[in-house]
């Protein structure tokens, strides 16, 4: 982690409610280089920081700090890609002690402690709730946060948490003051419909205010309403009236034929949805095609849309040479090879 002397200058000036110039006066040298200093452009002289320690009141060691986005940034990374033993456990908790305690309404870091207590065997979810529901009042818009609370009180697909019900009490104050935010609507009727609250749920469809690219998403709701109540046809009819030229429609249309076992209908809309994309295009439907592919046997399909993979991150986004592009390669041959 980079240690960052100009950001705890800084911290210390605005804590001290001095200027730059008071500092700089102070030092015997230009504002500027304090500056400098501050936006990480220059680093001090190191002659300089006995004296910068005794203008603020600190030690010297204390002008070394951990830049706070690079704290949270290696926070993230043990929670997504290491296993959390007690070690990182508490430096992750002291770490994000010491950052509500400058600031306790922090929404990043109010995600990222629920995300720690999720993930310590599920034992401290009450407390994971608690950081949530505080930062959703503070940040009603944020779709992260409501994705979270779903997984920490949420049923349906979290048997071993608390069950809808909570859910859905928490947070459809919120939907009913903030329908443009998607995402907690989808969490909301898919609990809904998972309680087989029925008629609350098509309240909360027609509720919905999501944007004009996103419109398609009611009907989607709609035919998974129709599903659960097993009126199958409808819910057919419903997703099949998504325009062909809807990227993104088409592809959330396929996933519900690929659910209900519909195979040739979900491989008609993963290639309308990989047709009408725009560049850069998103790979998400030929993902899809690749795995259906492989499920059903047929081989050659398969590795023709793990190439067709390959091809658009070399057109699109210029990438040859990354993770994705080995794992495409990796699954082509175990096709091959099979």
């Amino acid at each position: 982690m980079n240690m960052e002397i100009g950001s705890a200058i800084k911290k210390l000036r605005m804590d001290s409610k001095v200027t730059q110039e008071e500092v700089a006066e102070y030092l015997g040298i230009s504002y500027q280089a304090v500056s400098k200093w501050e936006t990480g452009t220059t680093m001090p002289d190191i002659a300089l920081l006995p004296k910068i320690a005794v203008f603020f009141g600190v030690r010297i060691d204390d002008l070394f700090s951990v830049n706070y986005e690079d704290e949270l940034a290696r926070i993230q990374h043990i929670l997504l890609y290491e296993g959390l033993s007690e070690q990182s456990y508490l430096y992750a908790k002291r770490s994000l002690d010491a950052v509500l305690q400058d600031n306790a309404d922090d929404i990043g870091a109010l995600k990222l402690y629920a995300r720690l207590h999720l993930k310590k065997t599920n034992g401290d979810l009450l407390e994971a709730g608690r950081m949530l529901e505080k930062a959703m009042k503070l940040s009603p818009l944020d779709e992260e946060i409501f994705g979270i609370y779903r997984q920490v009180r949420g049923g349906g697909a979290y048997k071993a948490h608390s069950d809808d019900d909570w859910f859905i009490r928490v947070c459809e104050p919120y939907a009913r003051e903030f329908p443009q935010n998607v995402q907690l609507m989808d969490l909301l009727v898919e609990a809904m419909i998972h309680m087989r609250y029925f008629d609350k749920a098509e309240e909360y469809i027609q509720l919905m205010q999501p944007e004009r690219s996103k419109e398609y998403l009611r009907q989607i709701y709609l035919g998974d309403l129709e599903l659960a109540r097993g009126n199958g046809d409808d819910a057919k009819a419903i997703w099949s009236a998504i325009s062909q030229e809807n990227s993104r429609g088409q592809y959330e249309v396929g996933e519900r034929f690929n659910r209900i076992n519909e195979y040739e209908r979900a491989i008609e809309c993963f290639w309308n949805a990989f047709r009408a994309a725009v560049p850069p295009r998103q790979l998400d439907a030929v993902f899809s095609l690749a795995f259906l592919y492989t499920k059903l046997g047929r081989k050659t399909e398969a590795v023709e849309a793990w190439q067709l993979i390959l091809d658009t991150l070399a057109s699109d986004y210029n990438e040859c040479d990354s993770d994705t592009v080995e794992w495409a390669h990796r699954e082509m041959r175990k096709l091959q090879e099979a």
